[in-house]
């Protein structure tokens, strides 16, 4: 087994400088053309060298962004201004700086609407939703990705109307509505499979994987991730490779009890995420490789990886990110038997989860921490957080009862007008019919009319004779 692991960080490393070979290429084949380049062209072109050194080093990408600033400033290009923002904006979004990210994006925002820009003012509210997503305000990430529908569907721009779907339904995930994100996934789906796109194509099937693996699918989850992996593979996009190779890894971790493969997927995951300064994406998996050790019964290595994800994710804000190593750290601690101190970082995971309504989090902090009292024989607190879920039950059985209702009336009122139907097919039936017998009066009527009239012409013709 050892071997095998050995083989594929190599190959895995192998990949990884294939991988910088070619963004090397595009680098340079950029830089070369900037330099004969003038106008607006340059500005675009040097945007586009931000985008790549942004997969590689965020400082390198921030240089770009200014010198793109600079440049368009020197040359009145005040159209570019909103576009060079953006690129700002998404820079400092991936660099972990989210009030800095909404600043340059608010700026971008009233430059485009001033120069009428559609497509990047689209883009724009899509990156503030994103940026607002991982900020865990669920509330504005949805309302910047409608605003952003509105708008690509206003000015015919099916791509950013995708795109504001898609990440729309991220959203939905994170908020624990399945239903709704399947449903603006598959709406995609419909969209890039029209546009040839594979590699968006590909990313809503990653994320409808996640969905069905959420739903138990497993199997079909993986057979949809490593899909997926393969794309991501063939176009060099390190971002979302990175994504998948996470999300594997929790598949053979969680669900196929896989922890040797889940480690090699995770390290390769950390590895990229490292590489391209993704703090986010490092936070995330970094608490996933800490749940490898912990059920190797390694506590001490396990809280080195818990504590680094809490400290990256709360120095970026990412409030998932902070309830998420809260809520491994407890369970941790849980299995270790210190029940007091597992209860100490579930607070600390619940007060997270309310601040930001993250329901996802609310069953499992109760029932984890039921389990703590039993343990510890506190009567006391095991009725509070009973008391809790015997309120989340009714709750549940509430909204199952309203929708029962909300069935039963639909079908009522789907029989109210089947019966409105049939009876207005009747009522039309004897108003055809009735027509029917109108025209054929009317042609009677006009054929013995026309007989009158040929029988009067022929007596005043026998008169005149």
């Amino acid at each position: 087994m050892r071997i095998f692991l050995i083989v594929i960080v190599f190959l895995f490393s192998v990949n990884l400088k294939a991988d910088e070979a070619a963004n090397n290429r595009k680098i340079d084949s950029l830089t070369s053309l900037i330099s004969v380049q003038s106008g607006r062209e340059r500005v675009e072109t040097l945007i586009q060298l931000s985008a790549i050194y942004r997969e590689t080093s965020i400082v390198k990408s921030r240089e770009t962004d200014s010198q793109a600033g600079q440049y368009a400033s020197q040359q009145g290009l005040d159209n570019m201004r909103g576009v060079i923002l953006l690129s700002m904006g998404k820079t400092a979004s991936l660099s972990g700086d989210y009030a800095m990210a909404l600043d340059y994006m608010n700026q971008a925002e009233k430059a485009l609407k001033e120069s009428g820009n559609f497509v990047e003012l689209a883009k724009t509210f899509i990156n503030k939703g994103l940026v607002f997503k991982k900020m865990a305000d669920f509330a504005q990430s949805i309302e910047a990705f409608n605003t952003a529908q509105a708008i690509a569907e206003e000015h015919g721009l099916i791509e950013q109307q995708a795109g504001a779907a898609a990440n729309k339904a991220t959203t939905f995930f994170s908020m624990g509505d399945y239903e709704k994100s399947i449903e603006n996934y598959q709406q995609c789906l419909v969209i890039y499979k029209e546009l040839n796109d594979s590699l968006r194509y590909a990313k809503m099937m990653m994320n409808i994987g996640i969905i069905y693996w959420q739903w138990d699918k497993n199997d079909l989850a993986l057979e949809m991730h490593l899909e997926a992996k393969k794309v991501f593979e063939d176009k060099n996009d390190l971002v979302e490779l990175g994504r998948v190779l996470n999300n594997i890894g929790r598949i053979y971790y969680q669900d196929f009890n896989d922890t040797t493969l889940a480690l090699e997927y995770f390290t390769q995951s950390l590895s990229l995420r490292e590489k391209l300064g993704d703090q986010l994406g490092k936070a995330i998996v970094l608490a996933n490789i800490g749940n490898i050790y912990r059920d190797k019964s390694q506590l001490d290595k396990a809280f080195e990886f818990y504590e680094k994800s809490l400290k990256i994710s709360e120095f970026i804000g990412y409030k998932d990110g902070i309830a998420l190593a809260y809520y491994y750290m407890g369970a941790a601690r849980q299995m270790n038997n210190a029940f007091i101190a597992s209860n100490q970082l579930l607070d600390s995971c619940r007060k997270t989860a309310f601040a930001s309504e993250m329901t996802q989090y609310y069953a499992p902090i109760n029932q984890s921490k039921m389990i703590n009292y039993e343990a510890l024989g506190d009567l006391e607190g095991f009725l509070v957080e009973f008391k809790i879920f015997s309120e989340m039950h009714n709750s549940v059985k509430k909204e199952l009862d309203e929708l029962k209702y909300t069935e039963l009336s639909t079908r009522q009122e789907l029989e109210k007008l089947k019966s409105e139907l049939e009876n207005a097919k009747v009522k039309i039936g004897t108003q055809e019919q009735s027509l029917t017998y109108y025209k054929i009066a009317v042609a009677a009527l006009l054929i013995l009319l026309l007989i009158a009239l040929v029988y009067s012409s022929k007596k005043q013709k026998k008169g005149l004779k």
